[in-house]
């Protein structure tokens, strides 16, 4: 959707443009076995250097304004993997957590499906909670609390961000006009680049081709 922005100054000046590139942590052993992998600090798989090696090549040369990482370990291992030389330059930020899944952590949909409430959360996500788990209300706000301060409120032109998909798929229908949350399907180990341009009180999004930054 388009997004209103909260400062009223940035509407008095020129537009301009930012270039925001997502990037979903490598492969687990959960995705393999396609568990829900929410706030379970599980680490990469072994091979993550060679899955992750296109990747690590693409950001060489590339430099970041502002870059930002969930804190669990397989964002954290894939951005020492894709570019060692940002860690101590990266943000650690819980707020790009994946949604937590609660009891249903490490289970499969062969293993719930027949579980009423599982189904229920299937057909109405936003409404249902899994047991001992997140909101969407509340994975909802957490992801607007970090694209308002650091996305938004920012003027950080070229901002890296490492997290995991659900987070991407959100972010993506916050920043796109007319893009649903389920309508971004992203692998592990790949890069999504989004441009910004502010019109007036609005920021304008769209999907650019990776490895291109432009501004």
């Amino acid at each position: 959707m388009v997004i209103k922005e909260l400062e009223q100054l940035g509407s008095k000046q020129s537009p301009y443009k930012r270039s925001i590139v997502l990037i979903r942590h490598g492969t687990t052993q959960w995705n393999v076995e396609k568990k829900y992998l929410g706030h379970t600090d599980m680490g990469l798989l072994p091979d993550a250097q060679e899955e992750l090696a296109q990747l690590r090549e693409q950001c060489r040369e590339l430099i970041w304004d502002a870059v930002y990482c969930s804190d669990l370990l397989r964002c954290r291992q894939t951005l020492a993997h894709i570019a060692p030389q940002l860690i101590e330059q990266a943000k650690f930020d819980s707020r790009l957590r994946e949604n937590d899944f609660g009891q249903w952590e490490g289970l499969n949909y062969e293993q719930l499906k027949d579980n009423s409430l599982y189904r229920s959360w299937i057909d109405d996500p936003q409404k249902v909670i899994p047991p001992e788990g997140e909101s969407w209300q509340t994975f909802a706000e957490r992801m607007d609390s970090f694209l308002h301060e650091q996305i938004w409120s920012e003027h950080s032109h070229k901002a890296l961000i490492v997290t995991h998909g659900g987070v991407i798929r959100y972010m993506m229908s916050r920043l796109i006009n007319g893009v649903g949350f389920w309508d971004t399907h992203v692998i592990p180990g790949q890069a999504i680049q989004v441009q910004l341009e502010k019109q007036g009180d609005y920021w304008l999004g769209r999907r650019m081709d990776f490895p291109y930054i432009g501004l």
